[in-house]
């Protein structure tokens, strides 16, 4: 039974870098948060790697509008940090 399972997951389609960045920009538990970011920057680079040699165009725009959302939402997360 573990092996079907297994089986099924790995026959599920996987996230895209959409529903990374999504999440990310829609978590709401500060714990969370920081690996959302994490993820969703991580998906968007892999997926930037694959189509650099691809001619620029909207992804490229969307890749590079996703990271810069990104890393706003990482400065204004790290401003609200209560200081320890």
């Amino acid at each position: 039974m573990a092996d079907s399972t297994r089986e099924s997951r790995s026959a599920a389609p996987r996230a895209t870098w959409h529903e990374f960045y999504e999440a990310a920009m829609l978590e709401l538990d500060n714990a969370k948060l920081s690996r959302r970011i994490f993820d969703a920057r991580h998906e968007i680079l892999d997926r930037a790697r694959q189509i650099v040699t691809a001619s620029p165009g909207d992804e490229h725009r969307a890749l590079n509008d996703a990271l810069h959302s990104l890393r706003v939402l990482e400065e204004v997360t790290a401003r609200e940090k209560p200081a320890a």
